[in-house]
């Protein structure tokens, strides 16, 4: 699917409402934006913030905390 936005006056684009919605963007979410120069493509990836990455992580109370570290990495992906 192609839907078009314009860029503003800073720069600045909106992501069509319907694709928010695909991919459950809110107003607080980020997104990495990266570019091919070779083939003039720009690509928009959400990115899942830190916090609610961590939100989603179950610790039973009696866990190692070393071991609650090293599921919330795993979880957490790099960008």
């Amino acid at each position: 699917m192609t839907y078009f936005t314009a860029v503003t006056q800073k720069g600045q684009i909106t992501i069509p409402k319907k694709i928010r919605d695909i991919f459950g963007l809110t107003k607080t979410d980020k997104v990495s934006v990266s570019f091919s120069r070779g083939e003039k493509i720009i690509k928009v990836k959400p990115v899942k913030d830190f916090i609610k990455v961590a939100e989603q992580i179950i610790i039973r109370k009696k866990s190692n905390p070393l071991l609650a570290r090293e599921m919330m990495e795993k979880k957490y992906e790099r960008g």
